[in-house]
């Protein structure tokens, strides 16, 4: 029975081999490792807005500023949305140059889709931006969520240039 233990025993001491890999050895076999997501091209930022198809689609939109959107000016198009602030004195129009043109980043690395922006307001803090894509629907988004021309950006949030 005691060479029966120790022929098991040896057995799996021998088994298990020294437990030395290479480092290639390990990061092929490693599965705990994050994924590394590929470099994504931003080089349509560079572009102006008129070398894309939309931009003809967009270029008819009349920006909604001036003032904040009430429920009338939604119910007639004229604005994308109405926050209805009940007369909260933080709520007002942003001052910029709208409408202009942006990449709205979509989820789940979908390409981003070209919007044009044309109403944009404040909140508490918060800011709220309009927008129409080429196929006629409307959204709203916050500033984190566009990226924006490198032609434009600095016009974009500068009204007094």
């Amino acid at each position: 029975m005691n060479k029966l233990i120790i022929f098991f025993a040896a057995f799996a001491f021998f088994s298990c081999g020294s437990g030395k890999n290479t480092p290639e050895e390990n990061k092929k076999n490693d599965t705990t490792s994050a994924q590394v997501n590929p470099p994504v091209d931003k080089s349509y930022l560079k572009k102006r807005p008129e070398e894309f198809k939309e931009f003809f689609m967009l270029n008819s939109v009349t920006a909604f500023k001036g003032k904040v959107a009430t429920k009338k000016d939604v119910a007639s198009g004229d604005a994308v949305f109405n926050m209805d602030s009940k007369g909260d004195t933080s709520h007002k129009a942003l001052n910029i140059r709208i409408p202009f043109f942006a990449f709205l980043i979509q989820k789940n690395n979908q390409p981003p889709k070209f919007v044009a922006i044309m109403q944009a307001e404040v909140l508490r803090g918060d800011t709220i931006m309009g927008y129409k894509e080429a196929n006629g629907l409307f959204g709203i988004c916050n500033p984190k969520e566009l990226e924006y021309f490198e032609s434009q950006k600095s016009l974009i949030f500068n009204p007094g240039k």
